[in-house]
């Protein structure tokens, strides 16, 4: 039995008529006649009473008519979920952050898309930029919020989202910790905290082109993966560390945070999300004007 042998069913069923019913459905008559004639062999008894006046349900035709209109609800409803799926209204929305994102725009965003799009899970995993950006072109995460400047994937489309630049991190009681500001070329002689190369290059490359642009080259004497960790080193006096300035919401009492006398551009930074353009959904495309929107508001009131 084939749904649509139920739909043709149960239009003759509501109109008693096949001709009405014939219009319905948008066939002729003759082959619907056929049709249910056919559903009647199958099924070994007789749905319909026909007369040349009238059509009236049997018994078994009256006993049908409600568990077929459930098997065509049912079946339509099916349909809908599954085109809701695949168009990003229903299913899960993998996003892959990096640490400093949940100081910024991803938790308002998180937010606002659990109430009102409650149908589309969302998989979160912690990553740095690097690995997320494998973890998009290998399309094993749907949206990556990634530290910029990044590396650049031709498949990858990339939103800036939050701009931020780079600030001074110093151990409390730093020569330099009573400054206004920092000019960066005064710290060429402490020794620095950064992420290592292999877990965090974008801010590793960034921080030393930072440098290299003030006139010297960092002398790393430590190495931490996240910012709490960096901060700590810091704190403890291991060395001095340039952060974002979004740092500013963790930063430990020991530790004294100045901005930069002159930004340039390796050390202007920030969010973006990361996704491929060629696979773009409805959730997708959700996150990322939450996300925009949820920026916005935080940088009106700011």
């Amino acid at each position: 039995m084939k749904l649509q042998q139920l739909r043709q069913f149960v239009a003759v069923a509501e109109t008693l008529s096949f001709h009405r019913a014939s219009e319905r459905l948008n066939i002729a008559q003759p082959p619907l006649s056929m049709a249910i004639k056919r559903l009647e062999n199958e099924l070994g008894m007789k749905l319909f009473e026909r007369t040349s006046q009238s059509v009236a349900l049997t018994e078994a035709g009256r006993a049908a008519l409600e568990p077929a209109r459930n098997a065509i609800f049912h079946a339509d409803q099916v349909r809908q979920v599954l085109a809701q799926v695949e168009s990003g209204h229903i299913g899960r929305l993998r996003i892959a952050f990096v640490p400093s994102a949940m100081l910024s725009f991803l938790p308002r965003t998180i937010t606002r898309l659990r109430v009102e799009n409650p149908t589309i899970q969302l998989d979160l995993v912690e990553n740095d930029t690097q690995a997320i950006l494998s973890l998009l072109s290998e399309g094993q995460a749907d949206v990556g919020i990634v530290r910029h400047p990044a590396p650049q994937y031709s498949s990858i489309t990339l939103v800036p989202i939050q701009h931020d630049g780079y600030i001074a991190a110093l151990p409390e009681g730093h020569r330099l910790s009573k400054s206004p500001g920092i000019a960066l070329e005064d710290l060429a002689s402490d020794s620095f905290v950064l992420p290592s190369e292999s877990r965090n290059p974008t801010m590793f490359f960034s921080v030393k082109a930072t440098c290299a642009q003030a006139g010297f080259i960092p002398k790393i004497v430590q190495h931490g993966e996240q910012a709490h960790t960096i901060l700590a080193f810091v704190e403890s006096g291991i060395g001095v560390a340039l952060v974002p300035e979004m740092w500013k919401r963790i930063a430990p009492p020991g530790v004294v945070l100045r901005p930069l006398t002159q930004q340039t551009p390796a050390s202007r930074t920030g969010l973006s999300i990361a996704h491929r353009a060629d696979a773009m959904t409805f959730a997708k495309r959700r996150m990322i004007e939450v996300a925009i929107d949820v920026q916005k508001a935080f940088d009106a009131s700011a």
